[in-house]
């Protein structure tokens, strides 16, 4: 049952719960069918299907995380959870905004499609402002919240935060903003 379409983290855990959910129910059509499903873990698959339904009670949540976590892809829940919390931005950008940083001519726009033409158009880094609005930044703006803006990061997301070309990078650049002190939510 792999699924092709990326799932976000919390829709992983409901069909996890729901897997759990069939394997342990009176439903023998469903608990069958969950019992195939976990049999794709390589825990799993040497187990007879009779068997895993007769102790289907020592399968736990972790097993269905597990199994959620193979047919989107990823060899383990940790590699699930860490991939889909890398692709949200959980830093709130605002906060870059904050503080003594006058004198960036940073351009505003109310729709994503107008800062990524404004990018392309002229060097600089896109940033979400909130959920509507997005800034392209000065490189030197950048520099002045303590970042390099040559790290070969900013390269590797496109100079994009919004929507980067490599999470990990970004969650990279992410740590070293909330070392510097950003990140707290922003109030208003």
């Amino acid at each position: 049952m792999r699924t092709s379409t990326p799932l976000p983290l919390s829709e992983c855990r409901v069909r996890a719960s729901l897997l759990l959910k069939a394997l342990h129910g009176p439903d023998a059509a469903r608990a069958r069918e969950a019992a195939l499903r976990l049999r794709t873990l390589p825990g799993f698959a040497s187990v007879p299907l009779e068997q895993l339904l007769q102790h289907r009670e020592d399968v736990q949540r972790k097993h269905a995380l597990a199994c959620i976590a193979h047919e989107q892809g990823f060899a383990s829940w940790a590699q699930l959870k860490a991939a889909r919390e890398a692709e949200a931005p959980a830093l709130d950008t605002r906060t870059l905004f904050r503080g003594n940083l006058h004198g960036f001519l940073n351009r505003w726009f109310s729709s994503y499609e107008e800062a990524r033409a404004s990018l392309q158009a002229a060097p600089g880094m896109l940033f979400p402002y909130g959920p509507r609005q997005f800034v392209v930044c000065e490189p030197g703006f950048v520099r002045a919240l303590g970042l390099d803006p040559s790290d070969p990061d900013w390269e590797r997301i496109g100079h994009d935060w919004a929507r980067p070309k490599d999470p990990a990078a970004r969650a990279r650049l992410e740590q070293r903003l909330r070392q510097l002190g950003y990140g707290e939510v922003a109030h208003g």
